[in-house]
């Protein structure tokens, strides 16, 4: 059991004590037992919000509903209505009765707390930040990841280069090859076609890791990667591009729009894999998002150096993981529906991929618990917010 879970279970039995035992002596001493419950409710609530904010939810984003009166209060009203209630029902009210009716309570609360993250969190992220503009020497930088690409890199450059030329001044823009540690020369092939710069990777790191060398080593103001195999075409790029310079902090593709369409199918296994995966995903994110998986994403310099200066995870769960950074900051973010044309076989495999996504998520939980993205001095460099509802964390 870890730290945290600890914690939670500590701080859960505790509460739960203290509403029992505060019912019953309460009713013992003379209290109606409407009257002893509520006071119950009370003293409990105040425990155990005060314990979750000083050990469980430390280092958390989820505290922040606790933060929202409305949100806490409401909560905490529902759920006493409900104990109220169960006591109501029951023929008799002792022990047994209000064992039942914390159960019931501590149900509803639950169901509660996560919607009214939901809520906040979409608050939070609806509306671009308009930030102040970076001052990164280049308008847009486009980052790919490559392993093992040298047969069909230099077409990938040339193609993805001829596109951006017709939209942006060629000297305003770069294409970043990042070689995942190939060893076959496709670093070497993509500096060989003039259009790109190619980064060599020492060792195999994944693709998360290709993509957060990329990304740190870029000077667009706008920062955007995509897989090697153009499955997103460049004008996609330019989608996300737009979004970024009208305000927004992040811009992610998604295929899961009804707006969409795809010129070549995905496949069944790929498809249910992305579909578990974003199931997945709710054990830890906050907010609800058609795709979290779509090869294709955009960041604001200042954003993506915050975001890729902090994740840890090289394989494909880094998309989540980058997610979590963005609710965690409270940064603003929209979901662009994008064609794709899938070119390459899946490489999906449901049982493997699903261990893997388990054991990820658990290790993000757990570094945010530990309060390893927590970096209030790199979080405090970023222009404030001119939106309300944009305004970013100093966790």
């Amino acid at each position: 059991m870890t730290r945290r879970l600890r914690f939670f279970v500590a701080v859960a039995l505790v509460a739960t004590a203290v509403d029992l035992f505060s019912y019953l002596l309460l009713r013992d001493a003379g209290f109606r037992w409407w009257a002893a419950d509520i006071a119950a409710l009370v003293l409990a609530a105040v425990v155990g919000m005060s314990a979750h904010r000083k050990f469980t939810l430390r280092n958390d984003p989820n505290l922040r509903w606790i933060h929202r009166p409305i949100a806490f209060i409401s909560s905490i009203a529902l759920a006493g209505l409900v104990d109220l209630f169960v006591l109501f029902s029951s023929s008799e009210r002792g022990w047994l009765a209000k064992a039942i009716a914390i159960a019931a309570a501590a149900v509803v609360r639950a169901v509660s707390n996560r919607w009214f993250l939901f809520s906040i969190v979409r608050s939070e992220q609806g509306s671009p930040a308009n930030r102040a503009a970076p001052s990164d020497s280049l308008r847009l930088s486009v980052v790919v990841p490559a392993y093992k690409e040298v047969e069909r890199i230099a077409d990938t450059v040339r193609k993805l280069h001829g596109h951006l030329s017709t939209l942006i001044d060629p000297s305003d823009f770069e294409i970043v090859v990042v070689d995942d540690g190939s060893g076959d020369g496709t670093a070497a092939a993509a500096d060989a076609t003039g259009l790109a710069k190619g980064l060599l990777l020492p060792e195999n790191l994944g693709k998360g890791g290709a993509v957060r060398q990329g990304m740190l080593a870029s000077s667009g103001r706008s920062r955007v990667f995509l897989d090697a195999d153009l499955a997103y075409g460049p004008s996609e790029v330019i989608r996300l591009m737009t979004e970024l310079e009208a305000g927004w902090d992040v811009a992610v593709g998604t295929r899961r729009d009804s707006r969409l369409v795809t010129h070549t199918s995905a496949g069944l296994v790929r498809d249910v894999g992305g579909r578990m995966v974003n199931i997945a995903t709710h054990v830890l994110l906050l907010g609800q998002y058609r795709d979290t998986q779509a090869g294709c994403k955009g960041f604001r310099s200042d954003v993506a150096e915050l975001i890729f200066s902090k994740t840890k995870l090289n394989g494909f769960s880094f998309d989540i993981e980058i997610f979590h950074l963005v609710e965690r900051w409270r940064l603003s973010l929209t979901e662009v529906p994008m064609t794709i044309a899938e070119t390459d076989a899946s490489t999906v495999n449901l049982i493997r991929d699903t261990v893997t996504l388990l054991a990820d998520l658990g290790r993000i939980r757990r570094w945010s618990a530990r309060g390893e993205y927590t970096d209030p001095e790199r979080v405090s460099l970023l222009p404030e917010a001119t939106t309300a509802t944009a305004t970013t964390s100093t966790s």
